[in-house]
């Protein structure tokens, strides 16, 4: 027997750093940056997992993906499943520590696929219970926001205390996400803002405008103002610079952005690193960023059609 199962990735299309603060933050699933798991039987004894960071028995995984090793056997314990003579494989094309929810996405699908395995039914709320097991171990006290992104197809409203919600979306554009190169460093970024805002009242005058763009882009996801969601885009990365959580690359990217018919350009995540995502109107745009993004320096790119 095998099957196959697969998740998003995803990024945040605005309201970093803010969200903290109890702004709302909104999350974009990234269909064409996933992660694919493969279960079949197998004629080895034990659980063999194979995947870019770690090929070998479930049991003898390292300590750094404890939280994919407890998910997989506490799965298959609670659907009296029998977890010997099994072979998965994971293959995702999303880079880790880049703000994607990488370890998300990839809990979502093997949860996907274990359950689809023993044949078993999965609502969507169980599927975020199980994906929580590994996160938690991952990231401590995760929001949930990864985790429900990986597995929506609309994008998602977060707000620090609430419910997750989708946002209803009609855009006729296209999003090009620039890989930096450069891990991402949140805690640090987090941090950093965190000191500003208390500090000085300006800064927290910024993190409550970037909320107020937060609220403007929720409508012109809905209606498709795509130029105006542009300007919004520009305006919340003017505010993260200004906030200190920029790189170099970044804003190399982002310059070469401008220059080349973009019509809103950001970083995404925590900062300090990771990517930029590029708003342009058409595909072919999106085909001449991603290759003048490459030429610019950027080690991966991607097109997500809005």
């Amino acid at each position: 027997m095998e099957i196959s199962a697969s998740s998003n990735s995803k990024i945040i299309l605005i309201g970093e750093h803010s969200v903290v603060y109890g702004q709302p933050a909104i999350a974009l699933p990234l269909k064409n940056i996933q992660t694919k798991v493969h279960i079949k039987s197998s004629q080895e004894s034990g659980i063999l997992f194979r995947s870019r960071y770690y090929t070998g028995n479930v049991d003898q995984m390292t300590a750094n993906l404890l939280g994919i090793k407890t998910l997989i056997l506490k799965t298959i314990d609670e659907l009296n499943g029998n977890p010997s003579n099994l072979t998965i494989t994971v293959d995702s094309n999303i880079p880790a520590e880049r703000g994607m929810g990488s370890s998300a996405s990839t809990a979502v699908a093997l949860v996907r696929g274990i359950f689809s395995f023993y044949q078993k039914p999965l609502s969507h709320t169980k599927l975020l219970k199980q994906v929580a097991i590994s996160e938690k171990i991952i990231h401590g006290s995760p929001s949930g926001l990864d985790s429900a992104t990986a597995s929506s197809s609309l994008p998602i409203l977060f707000k620090k205390g609430t419910t997750l919600e989708t946002i209803e979306m009609n855009l006729d554009a296209y999003l090009v996400i620039a890989d930096t190169g450069i891990k991402g460093k949140t805690g640090t970024a987090v941090q950093l803002v965190h000191d500003k805002v208390i500090s000085d009242a300006h800064n927290e005058k910024l993190i409550e405008d970037l909320g107020d763009l937060a609220q403007q882009a929720i409508k012109n996801l809905s209606l498709n103002r795509v130029v105006e969601l542009g300007q919004i885009m520009d305006q919340a990365h003017a505010i993260l610079k200004e906030l200190g959580v920029s790189h170099p690359t970044v804003e190399h990217l982002i310059e070469t952005a401008q220059q080349n018919n973009a019509l809103g350009a950001k970083l995404t995540g925590g900062g300090l690193g990771g990517c930029v995502i590029v708003l342009v109107k058409d595909h072919q745009t999106a085909e001449s960023m991603s290759n003048t993004l490459t030429d610019a320096g950027a080690t991966s790119t991607w097109i997500e059609k809005l």
